[in-house]
């Protein structure tokens, strides 16, 4: 019976006993291991005693006590019993057994302070748990109680539905459309040019505010496609990147240089080696107009000169197609991108922007021709854009987002006020794309959860407190340049992912006049919003 007292305790000891993971031992940990030991140590002295008692019974002597109570007789016999049974050897056995079980037991006890000690480092901790706190103050959870002075949801959705009711429901079918109508006149182009040593064109890409899923404007709607352009045969075009001094958008320009495409002409015949015929050999129609140089300033790509180019190819299949269509489309001039007017029998008016743009290798980066003629001082100078993959990162977002889902409503809210009601500046600091980057900051660090309708109100706040600690630390990260931790479904390349963070707010930190004018930019926002609570 002690044996197996004995047997089971060792079990008990093993399989409850906990293992310790690190090195720290709170209070409550120490004093229950005190009392298990305190315990153990009992029932290991009531085991050696009655073990004692048993070998006394089995060699009984002149002076062995038998005793008087009838229990202790009974117990006596029994164990005299077992003793007969097993016989010398099988004692002898017990014994060693009983050994090595109090063996066992000490080893158990004593295994905590034989483990290796843990990689628990506290400093580690102390550094996390700040993280937590910054990145808590920085995207405030749903239980950040809400300013007095800000409008709670009741005056938001009011203030949405009087300036965007049926907006998004039209966004999606409007997209569809204007994508579907510029790839019908590509298609146009792409007959006209296809002789020619012209660029190719692809189909277009939707990207901007409508093609993300937000409109600040109810009226008139702005849609920006992007059409990539490809060289034309026996062409190449290479990327020359470059930093322009206090800009920061990366540049680049754009290379037109000449490929053998000798064994294509024996081949197939459809293309003339220009590298390798002599100008004299080629014929009128292979010159002049149809030579894709004319559109280059120093055999480099000129924006002015292409977007001038493509303009003219879009009216030419505009007056082939028109007669399909119950709308005039109106080109309008730019010379940094194609502006089309749509103007439907129902009086609704439609603004098309077409941009142009050349492929980084296999990414969905871009060289783009929008804007150029307010940044770069050359004209053969094309700016570096992401908004295809920006564009992409709503989209997934609204995919996994609860229904009705609040983030783009608070873009749309904030974008409205500073454009709307706030007076034009011809040299506004704060721009739309401040705005949506700090959104896109804050998407990941909240869970999509935390964005349902009824968290409009503090969601919104929470953009503002995050760009208003922008403004203050003068530093607001570029979202797709130097984030590593962005999701895999964003297709951005490995090398813009490890890049060196871009900060929107360089110039704000070299600039002390215009970090304050950025900062009353941001406060007559602050204004025009706690406004809505009272215009409810």
């Amino acid at each position: 019976m002690a044996v197996g007292s004995l047997l089971f305790l060792a079990v008990l000891v093993i399989v409850h006993h906990p293992l310790m993971v690190s090195d720290k031992q709170d209070p409550a940990t120490v004093q229950r291991a005190q009392q298990q030991e305190q315990q153990l140590a009992l029932e290991m002295t009531r085991l050696q005693l009655e073990f004692e008692q048993r070998n006394q019974e089995e060699k009984p002597g002149p002076h062995q006590s038998l005793g008087t109570n009838q229990s202790q007789r009974e117990e006596g016999a029994t164990a005299l019993r077992v003793a007969a049974k097993q016989g010398p050897n099988d004692v002898v056995w017990n014994g060693w057994s009983c050994g090595l079980l109090v063996i066992i037991l000490l080893f158990e006890l004593c295994r905590p302070s034989l483990e290796p000690e843990s990689s628990y480092d506290s400093s580690s901790e102390d550094a996390s748990s700040e993280e937590e706190e910054d990145n808590a103050e920085a995207a405030p959870g749903g239980s950040c109680t809400q300013h007095p002075d800000f409008p709670d949801r009741a005056a938001l959705e009011h203030f949405y539905e009087q300036h965007f009711q049926g907006v998004s429901e039209d966004l999606v079918s409007t997209c569809k459309f204007v994508e579907g109508l510029v790839n019908s006149l590509l298609e146009v182009c792409q007959v006209l040019t296809y002789q020619t040593f012209l660029p190719q064109l692809e189909k277009c890409i939707g990207v901007a505010s409508a093609f993300e899923g937000w409109c600040p404007h109810r009226d008139s709607e702005a849609y920006r496609v992007l059409v990539p352009l490809l060289p034309p045969k026996g062409h190449s075009f290479r990327l020359e990147m470059e930093n322009v001094e206090g800009a920061l958008e990366k540049h680049g320009h754009i290379l037109v240089e000449l490929e053998c495409v000798c064994k294509r002409e024996r081949l197939l015949g459809d293309v003339v080696c220009l590298l390798h015929h002599a100008e004299e050999d080629l014929s009128d129609n292979m010159q002049g107009p149809f030579r894709v140089h004319l559109l280059c300033t120093s055999s480099h790509l000129d924006v002015e000169k292409t977007t001038l180019w493509f303009h003219s190819l879009v009216g030419k299949a505009w007056a082939l197609v028109a007669h399909n269509y119950s709308f005039q489309l109106t080109p309008q001039p730019s010379t940094s991108s194609c502006k089309l007017s749509l103007a439907c029998e129902s009086r609704r008016a439609l603004s098309i922007e077409i941009i142009l743009g050349v492929q980084r290798g296999d990414s969905l980066v871009f060289l783009a021709s929008h804007g150029a003629e307010t940044g770069p001082p050359s004209s053969t100078v094309w700016l570096e854009t992401f908004a295809v993959q920006e564009m992409m990162f709503f989209q997934l977002v609204s995919r996994y987002a609860p229904k009705d889902s609040c983030h783009l409503k608070c873009l749309q809210i904030l974008i409205h006020l500073k454009e709307c009601r706030l007076p034009t500046l011809e040299n506004r600091i704060l721009t739309t794309y401040h705005f949506k980057t700090a959104l896109m900051h804050l998407l990941p660090l909240l869970p999509l959860s935390e964005w349902r309708p009824e968290q409009l109100a503090q969601r919104l706040q929470d953009i503002l407190l995050y760009l208003r600690r922008s403004l203050e630390e003068k530093c607001l990260y570029h979202f797709l340049i130097g984030n590593s931790t962005l999701a895999s479904h964003i297709p951005v390349p490995k090398a813009f992912r490890n890049a060196e963070p871009l900060n929107l707010f360089q110039r704000l930190a070299l600039e002390p006049a215009a970090h304050a004018q950025a900062t009353r930019e941001f406060l007559e926002v602050m204004e025009q919003v706690r406004a809505l609570q009272c215009s409810k």
